[in-house]
């Protein structure tokens, strides 16, 4: 049996969508990146444009995207986690 294994990262910041493994990430601040635009297909298929789609082979390759993408989130605090725990 093979399995394919691809990874995405989507982060929805602002009401948009930006693709955290991006490469141009790292020369670009996120509100910069071309946004991730949701669209239906007539058959009713949902499709992410401009969300990247990188192939994975091992448990390590999927960890470091994790972690690029993780490094890549944009934080900052809003009123309501100000007020969170």
């Amino acid at each position: 049996m093979q399995v394919l294994v691809h990874i995405s990262y989507l982060e929805i910041y602002n009401e948009s969508g930006y693709d955290l493994l991006d490469p141009s990430h790292e020369s670009k601040g996120l509100e910069e990146l071309p946004k991730v635009t949701m669209m239906e297909d007539e058959d009713g298929n949902v499709h992410l444009r401009n969300l990247s789609v990188h192939p994975v082979t091992s448990e390590e390759d999927a960890l470091n995207l994790l972690f690029v993408g993780d490094t890549n989130r944009a934080i900052s605090e809003t009123p309501m986690n100000l007020a969170s725990s």
